[in-house]
């Protein structure tokens, strides 16, 4: 081989910092030409998320399908920065950039686990964020790849190779204004190895009551009976709950090479809430309400001949009842009961079709069936009536990608450039078939910087829930009526609507990735969305101009005063939004303090650390010790402390790297139109100018998300914000109500003694611990309206649009780990597999 030919194959490989320090011993080793270079690792530091270099061929262990590269990538410490405890908390902290336009609004993610469909979200929700190797964001464009369309962003959660720990966590919560407490209490063991992962979970949460009475509300008009403060006493603002749950998730590798997963949950739900005053008896009306349900999911995933395939399947059963009191005199109480069954079956396959010069042209196949099945039943004044209604369906899709160019290769003018093309067909038993389709480019001119475009038209049904959920009456419920300008009591009427029809959606989307610096982790994003929709499905707003166009679902006496409103679905005529996201993301590692020799040798003494697999007294330096970097130099290079598992530092005995991070994310949501005909020849409602979408007024042109975080020497804090300007809408007399800007703060200081050296060596327990303090709202800030002479019209009253304000909560966790033979020993086992 000429000293040509190994520059060109050595230029084919990438240097990249990973955030493991180990090899995963269920990935195949690196082939002929590719190696990993890295220090010989002490068996506690089995966890190390130092960065190492790495000088491979491969992708990194985990990555996604297709050439779409993430918009971000968190690793160990940006995840520990975030001071989150499990997957939810963390999709909160990193909301900014998770967000989308595209969704029929309230999407989570799509989800995908080490590069991997799963069969459903509680595969993955008590996983503790230790156990997180790396998280990358990416576009909507990737889940085309994995059999889901192209309407949500996608996260994957990248898993550590081998990992295990036991996490209790405790936590208490109040409103600082007073009348509302809440409690958490949940309990994880998480094994991760060569022979798969187990999770097991149980978890409880209640909160009390929070009536009108407890908060600063005037009654506006008055019911019948009673003084008005009997009458605020009876309605509540927040409702109790009590949710207790119980999840198992066993993944394992069966057949040789498919990994198989399976996942069961048992969930009990409990609430309770005022309704209003019985004005013959004086006592408060309640609704009662409970949920039962069971869950099982299964996940399939392997290779065959160069594919990869996926078989996922759900089966969930969902038992609720309500029961509302009457007032005396009227036969007995309200009534309902539903029970939804209903089962999912979907598989997946990506490959590569053919051969182009650019590339290899893959294709994503999917063919799915799924059926639900809705029982109801409701009884009012005395009154039974019940309904039944199902649906099966089949689906069947393709998603084609194109390499058009490629750098580095004949066709490289356009530097990297594929096209996509997708198309699906939806056969519903009640709605006929559907379709779908879509096409978009991904682009990346220069290195760092990518764009993607796409469009897709899609026809979609209403859930079975939005058909046939059973009607409710809630008597007594405020609303304020727009065509008079006052506030009201009326008969609000909820649930599902058989009459609703099918959508279609058409959007276009142009989105843009950035990197400006090589050296520093600063990204740049940017999506405008543009979203066209006929016969939206929408919900019923009190406002003149969605009663001029369904004028049966309002009630008003002669006088003309609001009696009884129908808030069930509806569909619109049309509808149209634009909106534009601008978005930053910037991330920065921190030196830490590094503990004294004394400290390094009491570790040694009291945990083993310094060891061989092998035995002990060993030459192998011992963690904090100096080693020597690899070829070239490395961060992480020369003398290290500390390793990535729970709780942070020593060797990944106590948890994660003891070096710190500096994170801020930033996002904007430009609305420049927003606006529906809700009828053919109706007025166009215009949600920007002047017409009211919801109980905050219009929609917002600006809406600002930020997260900020700083960790280093196991003490974090984190701040979140968000914002939204002012909107102001018309009522019918002509006046207009002022709906002012909007912003609160979350504060979150955490501290993690595991990560104090001086600590631990004196109180050993520490190990593994989190104390965190949350202060939700820090300034008590609420909606505030007022109408043209400066008062606060009865509905807008700012305890009711917020009643909780300021809380504060404190929790405490612990991570019971293994020892550090259990470390040595799972190293002994990679090394033997190695050997064979």
């Amino acid at each position: 081989m000429t000293i040509r030919s190994a520059l060109l194959i050595g230029a084919a490989f990438t240097i990249q910092s990973q955030a493991e320090a180990q090899t995963n011993p269920e990935e195949p080793q690196p082939e002929v030409g590719q190696q990993e270079v890295q220090p010989q690792q002490d068996a506690s530091e089995d966890f190390a998320d130092e960065d190492e270099i790495v000088v491979t061929g491969a992708r990194p262990r985990g990555s996604v399908i297709g050439d779409i590269p993430p918009e971000n990538t968190l690793n160990a410490r940006d995840v520990r920065a975030t001071g989150a405890t499990n997957i939810s908390e963390l999709l909160s902290a990193i909301a900014p950039q998770i967000g989308s336009a595209q969704g029929r609004g309230g999407e989570r993610p799509v989800m995908l686990l080490n590069g991997q469909r799963i069969s459903s979200f509680r595969e993955l929700r008590d996983i503790p964020t230790e156990a997180i190797s790396r998280v990358e964001i990416l576009p909507e464009e990737v889940a085309l790849k994995y059999g889901y369309r192209a309407d949500q962003r996608v996260v994957n959660i990248v898993l550590r190779p081998r990992f295990r720990s036991t996490v209790a966590l405790a936590s208490g919560n109040a409103a600082t204004e007073g009348g509302y407490v809440g409690a958490t209490a949940d309990v994880t063991r998480l094994m991760i190895g060569e022979n798969g992962r187990t999770t097991l979970n149980l978890h409880a949460e209640t909160n009390g009551m929070l009536t009108e009475a407890e908060r600063d509300i005037a009654l506006g008009q008055p019911g019948a009976g009673g003084t008005p403060e009997q009458q605020l006493a009876a309605r509540s603002l927040v409702a109790s709950r009590r949710d207790v749950r119980g999840t198992a998730t066993i993944n394992r590798t069966i057949l040789g090479d498919v990994s198989a997963t399976l996942n069961t949950q048992l969930q009990h739900q409990e609430g309770r809430s005022l309704i209003g005053l019985d004005p013959n008896l004086l006592q408060p009306l309640p609704r009662t309400t409970s949920t039962d349900s069971a869950n099982a999911g299964v996940a399939l995933n392997g290779n065959r001949s160069g594919w990869r395939w996926t078989l996922t399947g759900n089966a969930n059963l969902e038992r609720g009842r309500s029961r509302t009191e009457r007032m005396s005199g009227q036969p007995g109480p309200d009534r309902t009961r539903e029970t939804q069954a209903s089962g999912d079956l979907k598989v997946t396959a990506n490959g590569t079709l053919f051969a182009l010069p650019a590339g290899n042209a893959g294709t994503t196949l999917t063919l799915g069936a799924s059926t639900v099945h809705l029982d109801t039943e409701r009884v009012r004044l005395g009154q039974r009536s019940s309904g039944s209604l199902g649906r099966t369906s089949g689906e069947a899709a393709i998603n084609l990608d194109l390499p058009v160019s490629r750098r580095g290769r004949d066709f490289s003018a356009l530097g990297n450039l594929t096209l996509n093309a997708n198309a699906e067909v939806d056969q519903l038993s009640d709605f006929g078939t559907l379709t779908t389709l879509g096409a978009g480019m991904n682009w990346s001119p220069a290195e760092r910087l990518n764009f993607i475009t796409s469009w897709s038209r899609e026809e979609g049904a209403p859930t079975v829930r939005q058909l046939g959920d059973p009607v409710l009456d809630t008597p007594g419920s405020r609303v304020f009526d727009f065509a008079t300008g006052q506030t009201v009591l009326v008969n609000a009427v909820t649930g599902g609507n058989p009459a609703l029809r099918s959508d279609r959606r058409n959007v276009w989307k142009l989105g843009g990735n950035w990197q400006p610096f090589k050296e520093t982790d600063l990204r740049l994003r940017a999506d405008f969305v543009r979203q066209r929709i006929a016969d939206p499905i929408s919900r019923i707003t009190v406002t003149p101009g969605i009663e001029a166009a369904f004028p049966d679902r309002f009630v008003r006496d002669s006088s003309g005063r609001l009696l009884s409103v129908d808030l069930r679905p509806v569909n619109f005529d049309t509808s149209r939004k634009d909106t534009l996201r601008l978005g930053l993301d910037f991330s920065k590692p921190l030196k830490s303090r590094q503990p004294s020799q004394a400290v390094l040798e009491q570790m040694r003494a009291q945990f083993g650390f310094g060891q061989r697999p092998g035995g002990a007294g060993s030459a192998q330096p011992a963690a904090g010790e100096a080693r020597s970097a690899p070829a070239g130099g490395a961060p992480g290079g020369g003398r290290r402390f500390g390793g990535g598992g729970p709780g942070g530092g020593f060797g990944g005995m106590f948890g994660g790297s003891n070096r710190g991070r500096l994170t801020f994310s930033l996002t904007d949501t430009i609305t420049f139109v927003d606006e529906v005909s809700p009828a053919p020849g109706a007025r166009v409602i215009d949600y920007l100018r002047g017409d009211a979408s919801g109980s905050l007024g219009g929609t917002p042109r600006h809406q600002v998300e930020a997260q900020g975080g700083w960790f280093n020497n196991g003490l974090g804090v984190r701040l979140g914000a968000n914002w939204r300007s002012g909107t102001n809408v018309r009522t019918l007399t002509g006046e207009r109500l002022r709906f002012s800007p909007l912003g609160t703060f979350d504060l979150r200081l955490f501290a993690n003694p595991g990560d104090i050296p001086e600590l631990v060596v004196k109180q050993p327990w520490l190990r593994g611990t989190q104390v965190r303090l949350e202060l939700n709202n820090l300034f008590d800030a609420k909606p505030r309206v007022r109408d043209a002479l400066g008062n606060v019209p009865a509905n807008y009253q700012a305890d009711l649009l917020d009643p909780l304000g300021r809380t504060i909560m404190i929790s405490l966790r612990k991570s019971f780990l293994p020892s550090p033979a259990w470390f040595r020993q799972q190293r002994e086992r990679g090394q033997q597999r190695q050997a064979r």
